[in-house]
């Protein structure tokens, strides 16, 4: 329910980003995340309890609504830098997140980490009242005629596909990565929890401090490796081949030595921030007027990613042979990403082609 909530905040709340300031619109997101938050926190039963994550998880998109906001007060000088570091917390809460959950139902109840999540969104919320400047609408209209016209909004956001070819490449190009990032950090519990290792809960979440060297990896990746190579298009072929080779590693060392999964887990999620920045900093010019829009449509298709990768890669490990054949369906989705890089240069104006500058 959570995964539904989020969705559905992204394609339905996330667009009207356009049309709000900025800074009254992530507050009030992050207020009625903390407040139905509070509310799966105090839930005994399972129908409240799913109700209120779903409707917390429906107000999540605050991060994405601040990508694009990042990146429209960088210049082109520091934007792949900023967004770096900006990249870097959505993966921190992650990973720390699975180190720090295990730790806690190891211990106590599970419970625990629901309030330890709710003191945190509190934490941030009053950071963020504090020091979070104003910024402008980027569209002013009045709420009526926003009502009126919501339908047109998002209807406007799957036109954006025809409209503007590149925005399809970086998102297919996320979809590849996202898919095996979602299969590995699924399949990697039941591989670890296993015959082969008997990890514990938090033996497994201790994994996830890996994420710890992507956070610090990340602006270097951005400032020394995005920024210096100009086009984006190229930057985001390194961070595929850097996936690449950490799904090779992971899967073929996997069932033989933990270097296997911990050079995955490290190569894939730098890879992944490499492939992000370098679609973040392509898809900045496109429509200044919907960068919310463009941001939304290009999340749609990287949490498709997400979602299949997730569910494919679980069938395969079940049903199909397990750690190597879902590591080899991974493989085999990174690679279908050479394909897209190489269909389209990047200078091309239309669907397929290499057109020099």
């Amino acid at each position: 329910m959570a995964q539904a909530g989020n969705a559905i905040g992204l394609f339905m709340i996330l667009p009207l980003a356009d049309f709000f300031p900025r800074r009254q619109f992530t507050l009030i997101l992050m207020g009625l995340t903390t407040i139905f938050w509070l509310g799966a926190c105090c839930s005994n039963e399972y129908t409240p309890f799913v109700a209120f994550t779903f409707l917390s998880a429906l107000f999540t998109p605050v991060t994405q609504l601040l990508l694009p906001l990042v990146s429209e007060l960088s210049t082109s000088r520091n934007r792949a830098f900023n967004l770096s570091i900006m990249s870097t917390g959505p993966t921190l809460g992650i990973f720390l997140g699975r180190v720090i959950s295990g730790l806690i139902t190891d211990h106590t109840s599970w419970r625990n980490v629901y309030w330890l999540a709710l003191g945190l969104q509190l934490l941030v919320l009053f950071l963020l009242m504090i020091f979070m400047p104003e910024y402008g609408t980027i569209n002013s209209v009045a709420i009526l005629q926003l009502v009126k016209t919501y339908h047109n909004i998002l209807w406007s956001i799957p036109t954006l596909y025809y409209k503007h070819p590149i925005l399809v490449q970086a998102g297919l190009l996320s979809f590849s990565t996202f898919f095996a990032v979602s299969s590995f950090w699924t399949n990697v519990t039941f591989l670890l929890a296993g015959p082969i290792y008997n990890y514990t809960s938090s033996q497994i979440g201790l994994l996830g401090l890996i994420g710890l060297a992507t956070m610090f990896a990340a602006p270097f990746c951005g400032k020394y490796l995005v920024q210096p190579l100009g086009e984006p298009l190229y930057s985001a072929a390194v961070g595929k081949s850097v996936s690449l080779v950490g799904v090779i590693l992971g899967t073929f060392l996997g069932t033989h030595s933990i270097a296997g999964p911990i050079l995955e887990a490290l190569l894939l999620d730098i890879g992944l921030v490499i492939l992000q920045i370098s679609n973040r900093v392509s898809l900045h010019p496109l429509e200044p007027q919907m960068r919310n829009r463009v941001n939304t449509a290009f999340v749609i298709i990287l949490y498709l990613g997400q979602l299949v990768g997730t569910k494919a890669g679980t069938l395969v490990y079940s049903q199909y042979g397990g750690w190597i054949a879902s590591g080899g369906l991974s493989i085999a989705v990174l690679v279908l990403g050479y394909v897209i890089i190489g269909l389209r240069g990047p200078h091309a104006r239309g669907w397929i082609g290499w057109r020099s500058v």
